[in-house]
């Protein structure tokens, strides 16, 4: 972490609302005696958090090491619980009033071979204790538990279920997972993943489903809170990942990005994303600022919509902003291509009397009024161009 200092201007003027951070990442923690040694924070490191609290960053603090191989406290024995409390404890009590967010563990199951794989039961009893701990030293801050890899394998989703039907949901205020590593339409090949592993069939046109029926099974079991994804990514050729697809080219990349983060907001699940550099990725970059400054203050708000069109894959989205302005976000669900010639559709919308529309391509970075008329008490759009990456229309108030 200590690399990225000043990356508080960088995700301000990104656009980003809201960053996932580890302190610590090797775990000095681990080797230190809470009874009578001495623990500080690496001064760099501080400096990261304050420069993200400078530049209004929301800041989510995840409660591990970022490396397996350092890990020497397994959070399952009670010695290994307590050490890990004494730590929790520090923590919290230093960046109270800095830190919103703290997340209990990153990928806790990611391997039950290893020593520190957590089967639910063992992640369970670790959550119960540090719960109260975090509530004592910072009653306003939120406890995430979950941080689950790729929900596209069966196993995950297994232990999941597990966790989202156990005592604690009740007792948090937030459940997170990493739902898309390079996923993509069923017939784009680039977003294949491990394929002799379990998994689910046609992915990407069930993950809105999935992400309904965590949702219902979290709040059938007493949770009342916020659902966040993390870590998204798809990834090029020029930053490949021996796990992880990696044949997206800049331009395809960015257009699943979009897809994805308009899917998540109109799911209303907060959105996180890996870290894209302009440099390296200057259009998915452009997407996710374009998207950071069109959405923000955005909620899922159905309203009519009605398309005509010869596309069978039309994906939309519905929103409110606090000005009153409604926002459609339209676009085809195939395959992403560098270059998508387009298709013409008709789109109506039943009971929303506006002059104006206009219509925000992210990717291109432009903005421009629609012709739109009213007809029969509603505003009808003829021959609109949709793509495969979101087009947002902004609806303005009559």
């Amino acid at each position: 972490m200590a690399e990225t200092q000043h990356i508080g201007d960088w995700v301000r003027s990104t656009g980003l609302k809201w960053m996932r951070v580890i302190v610590d990442p090797f775990g000095a923690w681990q080797h230190v005696d809470w009874g009578t040694g001495h623990y500080a924070i690496d001064p760099r490191e501080e400096s990261v958090i304050d420069d993200l609290v400078s530049n209004r960053v929301r800041i989510m603090l995840v409660l591990d090491v970022w490396h397996p191989e350092s890990r020497t406290v397994y959070y399952k024995t009670e010695e290994d619980i307590q050490r890990y409390l004494s730590w929790v404890r520090f923590m919290v009590r230093h960046f109270k009033g800095r830190v919103e967010y703290y997340e209990i563990l990153n990928e806790p199951d990611l391997n039950f071979a290893a020593p520190s794989g957590m089967p639910v039961p063992a992640y369970v009893n670790l959550v119960k204790q540090t719960v109260p701990v975090i509530r004592e030293e910072d009653p306003q801050a939120r406890v995430v538990v979950g941080a689950v890899p790729d929900t596209r394998f069966d196993h995950v989703r297994d232990w999941m279920w597990g966790l989202l039907n156990s005592e604690v949901m009740p007792l948090v205020d937030g459940f997170s997972w990493h739902g898309m590593y390079g996923a993509a339409p069923s017939e784009d090949p680039r977003g294949v993943r491990q394929p002799d592993t379990p998994q689910m069939d046609h992915y990407w046109e069930n993950y809105p489903a999935l992400v309904q029926e965590i949702m219902r099974v979290a709040t059938a079991n007493g949770f009342r809170g916020e659902y966040l994804v993390e870590e998204m990514l798809w990834r090029t050729r020029s930053e490949p990942h021996e796990s992880e697809p990696y044949g997206f080219t800049d331009v395809s990349g960015a257009k699943y990005y979009g897809r994805a983060i308009i899917i998540h907001l109109g799911l209303d699940v907060t959105t996180g994303l890996a870290v894209v550099l302009e440099d390296i990725r200057p259009r998915s970059h452009a997407v996710i600022r374009g998207l950071s400054t069109v959405m923000a203050g955005a909620h899922p708000a159905a309203f009519p919509v009605g398309i005509q069109s010869e596309a069978i894959n039309v994906m939309h989205f519905e929103f409110a902003v606090p000005s009153g302005e409604k926002l459609l976000a339209i676009w085809t669900d195939g395959a992403a291509v560098d270059d998508d010639p387009a298709i013409e559709a008709t789109v109506t919308l039943p009971g929303l009397a506006s002059g104006r529309v206009t219509g925000i391509d992210v990717l291109r970075g432009q903005e421009q009024q629609v012709n739109s008329s009213l007809q029969d008490g509603g505003v009808i759009i003829r021959g609109l161009l949709i793509r495969d990456y979101p087009l947002i229309l902004k609806v303005s108030n009559p």
